[in-house]
């Protein structure tokens, strides 16, 4: 995940890669929990080169939302567009998480 992670107005903000499914979900995952044992909690989801989501990067999605409300933290979502964003809505995750729409 390296050149992926980066401040972002007191938010660590991570660019998702262009496929986010199965094969690259792990290491986030593992990234993020790690960096929330340390102290962390606000986290910005950058989907912005993002072209594709499964069920697999979905639920890690949920996972780290979870695991951030838990700890007192936040997890916002930028940048869904295309087929990422259609996805979102058909799955009503876009009523879940905080979305911003720039």
């Amino acid at each position: 995940m390296e050149n992926t992670i980066n401040m972002h107005m007191n938010a660590i903000s991570i660019m998702i890669p262009k496929n986010f499914s199965v094969k690259e979900v792990g290491k986030l995952r593992e990234e993020i929990y790690g960096m929330l044992d340390i102290g962390n909690k606000h986290f910005v989801m950058n989907f912005h080169d993002c072209e594709f989501i499964d069920s697999t990067g979905l639920g890690v999605l949920v996972g780290v939302y979870k695991k951030c409300m838990d700890n007192g933290g936040s997890l916002k979502i930028a940048g869904v567009q295309g087929n990422v964003k259609k996805v979102f809505q058909l799955t009503r995750l876009d009523k879940v998480f905080q979305i911003e729409h720039k």
